[in-house]
């Protein structure tokens, strides 16, 4: 709801309210009092504001101050910045090594079903040993 300023009429004395859009004329006394043109809230870095309180991270999941105070967070809790492209590369590694699990299920499954053997199943899906 917005905030309403008043000039009473009664009491002679200015009142803000939060009103209803509906009720925005009526001075909280009851009486009709002529609402006043009121200043927009003030909000961070308007109006000349010079102090930074910082910004949020989400990935660090607190506010840092400056770049200086970002890497000092990153530097105590062991992280670092990506390299350009290193997540999607990262990503792709990823998503080959899925298909290539994905592979290796179908595999098992069908050698399992064709010779009923966990052992020959395991022989062929993973022919190196060191797996």
């Amino acid at each position: 709801m917005p905030l309403y300023e008043y000039s009473c009429r009664r009491s002679g004395y200015r009142v803000e309210v939060l009103r209803s859009y509906e009720e925005r004329k009526l001075c909280p006394c009851g009486c009709e009092a002529p609402r006043l043109v009121s200043a927009p809230a003030k909000t961070a870095l308007k109006w000349g504001d010079t102090a930074w309180e910082g910004r949020y991270d989400r990935g660090l999941g607190t506010t840092y101050r400056s770049r200086a105070h970002r890497n000092q967070l990153m530097a105590e809790r062991g992280l670092r910045e990506c390299e350009p492209g290193e997540v999607e590369a990262e990503q792709r590694r990823v998503s080959r090594e899925h298909a290539q699990h994905e592979t290796n299920i179908q595999t098992y499954q069908r050698v399992l079903e064709d010779t009923g053997c966990t052992g020959m199943a395991m022989a062929q899906t993973f022919p190196n040993p060191e797996v």
